[in-house]
This record gives structure tokens, sequence and C-alpha cells, in this order.
């Protein structure tokens, strides 16, 4: 989809980044606030375009029903466009807005940990990369909770495109038993699928003193022996 669509979200997550470089706990507010910001802007912004562009039918009611809520937008944006939200969830994006608002009406004098900083940046960045096509992130090699985000969303994306090739209803009861029987997964490779979304949604919603830096190895260990085979 073509970058003007995004160019709001993109501004708003590089005034982030300006902001995120500073490092002072002024700053780290307002970056936080930043990505928040632009999340919403994307979400906004992708329910307002007309199915021709978004290849997702929402009802101008349902729009407008939804109003400036978040959660309502949120809610709106995952019942209709999962398709496009592959390695991202709602409550990801609910748990960290609600930490925005801590910040933004009893924040004076408080920062946000980094790595809180650098986790939502990455679901923002996701976000504008599943809903625009437009990538804004590089990922790396470090066993960082940013970049297990980052791969968890890339092996969701490989799962699901396996599954549309093979004819597989990704929303089916059974699906993981037509995944097996289509031979695009092994009974591994699913308890491995299981174990990484369980480590990724524990540490993005720990607090931040108990975020598990050895969970996040074995995650990012686990999605990149995920990534290899499923890239053949």
């Amino acid at each position: 989809m073509e970058e003007t669509w995004a160019s709001g979200s993109l501004e708003l997550l590089k005034h982030a980044d300006s902001h995120i470089q500073l490092d002072t706990a002024f700053d780290s507010r307002i970056a936080f606030i930043s990505i928040d910001n632009s999340v919403e802007t994307s979400i906004r912004t992708f329910l307002s375009l007309p199915v021709k562009i978004s290849g997702i039918n929402f009802q101008r009611k349902e729009v407008e029903e939804v109003g400036n809520s978040f959660p309502k937008m949120v809610d709106l944006l995952f019942s209709k466009a999962r398709s496009k939200l592959a390695g991202l969830d709602d409550g990801d994006i609910e748990h960290y807005h609600r930490i925005r608002n801590q910040l933004y009406h009893n924040g004076t004098g408080l920062g946000v940990d980094r790595r809180y900083l650098d986790a939502y940046r990455q679901i923002a960045a996701v976000l504008l990369n599943n809903l625009f096509g437009v990538k804004v992130v590089t990922k790396g090699s470090e066993a960082t909770l940013e970049n297990l985000i980052l791969q968890f969303n890339e092996v969701e994306t490989l799962v699901r495109k396996a599954f549309e090739d093979s004819g597989v209803d990704t929303g089916h009861t059974f699906k993981w038993e037509m995944a097996m029987r289509e031979g695009i997964l092994e009974m591994e490779d699913i308890s491995q699928l299981t174990e990484l979304r369980m480590i990724r949604n524990a540490q993005v919603h720990s607090t931040a003193e108990n975020i598990d830096k050895k969970r996040i190895e074995l995650g990012v260990e686990i999605a990149e022996t995920l990534l290899k085979k499923l890239k053949g």
C-alpha cells in the first residue's frame, strides 16, 4: 500500500526515535506517547480507507460507532482484519496504551523502561508493515524483546502464508491437524510455535523488573529454528 497513507504514523514514529536517542526520563515519556499516537493513527487511518485500498470492508456505521475510543478501534481492527495482523495481539496494544495513559496523566518525573519503549516501538513498526506494507525497522540478531517481537511476527506471517497456500483454513478448529496432514508442520513445530507464543506474550506483558532475559533468548532461538524451516 502506498506510503502516503502511512505518512502520519511514520512522522510520529520518527519523532519518537528522535527522543529515544536523547535517552532522558523526559524524552522516554515523550517517545512512548508518540509511539502510542503512531499506533492510534495507523489504526484510525486503516479503518477509514476504502475497501479497494485496504482490502477490508469496514462499514461506515461501524467506524462511526467506534468514534474516538481507542479500545473500540483496536477491537474493530482485530475483529475484521485479523488476516493482516499476524504476529500482533490486541492485548499487547491495549497493555502499552494503558502505560501511555499513566505517563500522560501521571507522568511528571516518571521515565519508561527502555525495554518497554523498544518493544512498543517494534509493535508500532510491525503494525505499519502489516497494514500499509511500509518497512521502518531492520531486524537485529540480538536476543532482545524487540527482536523477539519481530521474529514472532515473521514466523506467524510465514505460517499463515503456508496455510493459505495449502488451502488450510487458519480459523479452523483442527487447523494444526490439517497442517500436519498437508505436510506443512510436524508435531515438534507446533509445540515450538506454542512455546514461542507463550514466551512472547509473557514477556510483552511482564513488568520491567520481571522481564526474563533467558526466556527471551530461548524465544529467539526457537523463532530462528522455525524461520529456517519455514523458509526452506
